[in-house]
């Protein structure tokens, strides 16, 4: 009978250790794994970020090149001629015919060399009369597919053709998807349908087709590798698919050229795969190149193409994984040893006489008490509270938490959440354990400042201890945020302060444009709002507004309160206080692209700006926001050697400058806003010190 017992008595210790490992690994690992479950968010909001750009600048190419395309099958006189042709012959006979080919050919040229369609824009130009073989050229085909004008030194090829003759067919516009052409250049272009000037047969009869490529290198790869803010390992890359394959359009990272990679649909693991299809996901898998990485995807809506924005999963992960190896071997390490000390105390007790029995279970009782005390050494080591619930009642609880509530944890055990926290409280991490036990699976919440009555930001999260069907334990994890918070609010209100001072220096330093940087940040705020930019965007925009000035302190007084206009040696030194803006904050570190946007701001969408001379496709939007809100505010306003321009005046002049100098969309919404803005027209009238000009005389 008593080795029955004994054996009864062993087969339950060692059931119980069992139990007692699995509730400690099992809380363990899910803490871990929510841990990196978070990092991998982090990730994918920021991929996601960097895609979202990538896509908007290629989606922006394609529609102007789509608006080039349309603006030439529109002209009156191509359609003209092309209805002649197809009418079956030119009653002006073959004089008009070769005008009207002449014609047809300058504007096809004039076109070409605007918009980097011409042997000029990948090449050095030669004298008229030899031919030069271009990569980039526009071709209009007729009805039948035959060839009518070509840019000079341009072949349209089959590829091409097959495109315009499709085009041709459905009357339909369409995108010349990348390929290779006769000397191996990867090129990309537009095409689009040609209709008679009047109708014919009662319906739009398609009478030919005009299309065009470019060097895709010279314009659209860029676009993929402009300056991002991932690792030095992150790399874009445009795909296709191409029936049962993907296609790597883009080049790589690895030296590997456009259209130098296929990859089998089939192998339906690889990042680049997934990201074919199914565009818009996040992913965690093997590239290509058997490189573990973390990538996102992007579709294009004006094209059949895919963006994967991707980085290198072990450096991306680098931090993560080793706080999470510290965690994991420290605590299951003192898990185990605390099982293996209680199963060793046990089997030693159970092979000694009876006599020693009680003794021994003394001991072992002793080093048992120990060895708890060093597990609770070990979870009282942590910053983070860590507490066990069964119902409403505190199971354990480690040192963290009893300083939350003032209580020693021992004296904490079976007492409710109600007794030690405050029902308002309790009633908080009651609802989400209540959460985690419907699930099943681990709830996580961020309690604010005051919710529940308690102080400081909390980030808590319950896991359920599957001990059994019934069991009800959920184990509590929660880390202090608030440190953190009012670290990021320090810094926010340290740079504010900041902006705060440069902004008086410069108002000090320029009568005449005192309240300028904060007028003209108030007006680029509105107008981000009217473009639903989002909030991370606005407050970029108004520190680049803000600080935009700076640079004038570097320039004399005198010029900047002269009362006569300035001249040409005067504006160039003006102008000049962009450069001295950009070098005196070269070393803050701003959140968003500031210095990038101030760079931007005196440019102009047909490159008559300044310090560059960007274009368009250069530009940030949100550079072209403050460029508008700039222009509108130092036209209003009063100068030294000028009164304010009346708002009226100053909207009509950037609206005629609207698609030449300044965005569309951007004047646009600077309209609409103005109109609700009755208190920027008294701006006009204010004089240098900001006080109103009198009307009287």
């Amino acid at each position: 009978m008593k080795t029955i017992a004994w054996r009864s008595s062993w087969l339950s210790a060692v059931i119980g250790l069992i139990v007692l490992a699995v509730i400690g690994i099992g809380s363990i690992v899910a803490y871990v794994d929510k841990e990196k479950a978070r990092d991998l968010r982090a990730w994918e909001t920021l991929l996601g970020i960097v895609a979202d750009g990538r896509v908007q600048g290629v989606g922006q190419w394609v529609d102007t090149q789509s608006q080039v395309f349309k603006e030439l099958a529109e002209n009156a006189s191509l359609r003209f001629y092309m209805s002649q042709l197809a009418a079956g012959g030119d009653a002006a006979g073959a004089g008009a015919e070769a005008a009207q080919v002449t014609y047809l050919r300058n504007l096809l040229e004039s076109t070409a060399g605007r918009t980097g369609f011409s042997v000029a824009s990948g090449q050095a130009k030669v004298p008229a009369n030899i031919d030069v073989v271009s990569d980039s050229g526009i071709v209009i085909l007729d009805a039948a597919g035959n060839s009518v004008v070509e840019t000079a030194g341009f072949r349209s090829d089959d590829r091409l053709k097959a495109t315009l003759k499709e085009v041709i067919k459905t009357g339909k516009p369409a995108v010349q998807d990348f390929f290779v052409n006769g000397r191996g250049e990867v090129v990309v272009g537009y095409a689009m349908p040609i209709f008679p000037v009047n109708l014919l047969d009662g319906r739009q009869q398609v009478i030919g087709a005009i299309g065009g490529v470019k060097r895709a290198r010279d314009e659209i790869f860029p676009l993929l590798t402009r300056k991002s803010t991932v690792t030095a390992s992150g790399e874009t890359v445009l795909l296709r698919q191409e029936g049962e394959f993907v296609d790597v359009v883009s080049p790589m990272a690895d030296g590997t050229g456009p259209l130098r990679k296929r990859i089998p649909l089939a192998n339906s693991t690889l990042a680049e795969v997934r990201a074919v299809l199914s565009p818009g996901s996040f992913m965690s898998a093997a590239d290509q190149g058997g490189r573990d990485v973390l990538a996102v995807s992007r579709g294009l809506r004006q094209a059949p193409w895919i963006v994967i924005e991707k980085i290198d999963a072990a450096e991306a992960l680098k931090e993560s994984d080793s706080h999470q190896r510290f965690l994991i071997t420290s605590l299951t390490l003192a898990a185990l040893v605390i099982a293996a000390s209680i199963g060793a105390a046990w089997w030693h007790g159970s092979s000694v006489q009876e006599r020693n029995t009680a003794e021994v279970l003394r001991e072992k009782a002793d080093q048992l008490e120990s060895q708890s005390a060093l597990l609770q050494g070990v979870m009282d080591g942590s910053p983070d509270l860590m507490f066990i619930v069964e119902g409403d009642n505190l199971w354990y609880s480690n040192k963290a938490f009893g300083t939350l509530v003032d209580e020693a944890p021992a004296n904490l055990r079976g007492k409710t959440l109600s007794s030690v926290m405050g029902p308002a409280a309790a009633k908080v991490i009651e609802t989400l354990v209540s959460d985690t036990l419907a699930d099943g699976k681990s709830v996580s919440r961020m309690i604010e400042d005051g919710q529940g009555g308690l102080s400081g930001s909390l980030y808590l999260t319950a896991v359920p201890i599957n001990i059994s069907k019934e069991s009800g334990l959920v184990l509590c994890l929660g880390r202090d945020m608030s440190a953190q918070r009012a670290e990021a609010s320090k810094r926010q209100a340290l740079m504010k302060n900041l902006v705060g001072v440069l902004s008086s220096i410069v108002d000090l330093h320029d009568p005449f444009s005192a309240g300028h940087s904060m007028r003209t940040a108030l007006v680029a705020s509105a107008i981000a709002r009217e473009l639903g930019m989002d909030e991370k965007t606005q407050e970029a925009l108004e520190m680049s507004a803000r600080l935009a000035n700076v640079g004038k302190i570097f320039l004399p007084r005198e010029l900047l309160t002269k009362t006569v206009p300035l001249d040409a040696e005067e504006h160039k030194l003006v102008q000049s206080h962009v450069e001295h803006t950009l070098a005196l904050l070269e070393g803050i570190d701003f959140e968003g692209p500031v210095l990038d946007i101030i760079a931007q701001k005196s440019e102009h969408l047909d490159g008559s700006g300044y310090p560059g001379g960007l274009k368009e496709s250069d530009l940030l939007p949100e550079s072209r926001v403050l460029a508008v809100a700039n222009a509108f505010v130092a036209m209003v306003s009063a100068r030294a050697y000028r009164v304010g321009v009346p708002i009226n005046e100053t909207l009509d002049k950037l609206l005629s400058d609207a698609g030449k100098r300044y965005d569309r969309h951007v004047v646009a919404a600077l309209f609409h806003v103005a109109e609700n803005r009755p208190e920027w027209i008294s701006w006009s009238s204010m004089n240098a010190e900001g006080k109103e000009e009198s009307t009287k005389g």
